[in-house]
């Protein structure tokens, strides 16, 4: 089925058997609890909430970089804790003093990753009470590899395939790196920023996202709000559903129905 519009309607779910998604995050922003940076019997109540689904704890220093006029001003190391399931691939829960986050590398449904969400979001409601949500956010990303990438131009629509489809001419010039940026503002307040493009191996554009070791195509979609509102646990998973669902929209519109079939489509 051609998908029309790439924030049309809502298109059925089509499970891949071998599907490129590398990742899949869900994040929730609220202003911070400086408690959680150093306190570790305060964050050991949240811990034992979800230790059952996520019984390894890592801790982690991050530096963070604050860019303003004068170009990046490094910031203060803020500790991270990670909460992880026994599959080192699997689900990953990361507390901050200013959020929390629900990644996987390996993804299977939508339902599982709504599922599990709601049930961390309570626990975060149950243990911190946090009144105010400052962003929520949801991310996706594709990579796209191998011998795929001689055929890219019939897996993807060609407006957003761009340059990146271009092969080689009789000079032998080909593209090495080409990365589209675009930003939409949606009626409901929100935003998706989309990246699409050819990278050369080991090279990224977000230190969030690991290079590959090849040539790669990747489609990256992150759905967002940064609109204050209130902690309410019923919006807030409503709002993760709709974006994921948009998502997923702009990603069948983006891709045809060989990529689908190339990649295991359970029909």
């Amino acid at each position: 089925m051609t998908i029309l519009a790439p924030f049309g309607p809502s298109v059925k779910e089509i499970p891949l058997l071998s599907s490129p998604l590398v990742t899949v995050i869900a994040q929730i922003r609220f202003p911070a609890v400086m408690r959680i940076e150093s306190d570790r019997s305060f964050v050991a109540t949240f811990q034992e909430a979800i230790r059952k689904d996520y019984p390894i704890l890592r801790t982690e220093r991050q530096l963070g970089v604050m860019i303003g006029p004068s170009g990046a001003t490094p910031q203060d190391a803020a500790t991270v804790w990670r909460f992880e399931t026994r599959d080192p691939d699997g689900w990953q829960v990361t507390l901050a003093s200013s959020f929390v986050s629900l990644s996987a590398k390996r993804y299977t449904r939508r339902s599982d990753l709504l599922q599990r969400l709601a049930v961390l979001l309570h626990a975060l409601d149950a243990w911190l009470g946090p009144q105010v949500c400052d962003r929520i956010g949801v991310r996706y990303v594709d990579r796209v590899m191998g011998s795929h990438l001689l055929h890219l131009d019939q897996l993807v629509r060609p407006e957003v395939l761009g340059l990146a489809g271009a092969k080689a001419d009789d000079s032998g010039a080909m593209v090495i790196h080409s990365l589209s940026d675009t930003l939409f503002h949606l009626e409901d307040d929100s935003q998706l920023r989309g990246r699409w493009g050819s990278l050369p191996a080991g090279a990224t554009y977000d230190p969030g996202i690991e290079p590959a070791r090849e040539r790669s195509w990747l489609l990256d979609l992150d759905h967002s709000t940064s609109a204050p509102q209130d902690f309410d646990l019923a919006e807030i998973s409503d709002r993760v559903a709709t974006f994921c669902d948009r998502i997923y929209t702009f990603f069948r519109w983006v891709v045809t129905e060989d990529f689908l079939t190339a990649f295991g489509a359970q029909r």
